[in-house]
């Protein structure tokens, strides 16, 4: 059965550790702090951030009925999945998925400015 808006929105933050957060000033799902998804502003579909490019052109291969892609992520590794296509479950799995995903993927560590530095590049010479 498809799913509503609200509900691919409820699924996204039922995963543990999710949270929602602006993401290009629009609502989104984080989870390990980086985009897990989103349900697209204009399209009827949820937005999934996949793993690489070369899994997003097998799903939009496999499955065209559920996936498919705007000229604005053509670029990304990014995948629209339409809601009326889409069930719960389907949902709910693609994004444990990719959650388990994210959470083995390395994080990028901040690095550290001295004060020193800091003032140094506030100071024009």
């Amino acid at each position: 059965m498809p799913i509503s808006r609200k509900d691919g929105w409820k699924i996204a933050l039922s995963l543990p550790g999710s949270e929602e957060r602006l993401w290009f000033n629009k609502p989104a799902v984080f989870i390990h702090d980086q985009f897990l998804t989103k349900v697209h502003d204009k399209e009827e579909a949820m937005v999934l951030h996949i793993g690489s490019m070369e899994m997003r052109d097998m799903m939009l291969e496999a499955e065209p009925r559920l996936f498919y892609i705007t000229d604005h992520y053509k670029n990304f590794p990014y995948v629209l999945a339409r809601l009326a296509a889409l069930d719960r479950k389907t949902l709910k799995d693609m994004l444990v998925g990719r959650a388990a995903q994210l959470a083995d993927k390395p994080r990028r560590k901040a690095k550290k400015v001295s004060a020193k530095k800091k003032f140094a590049k506030t100071v024009k010479r």
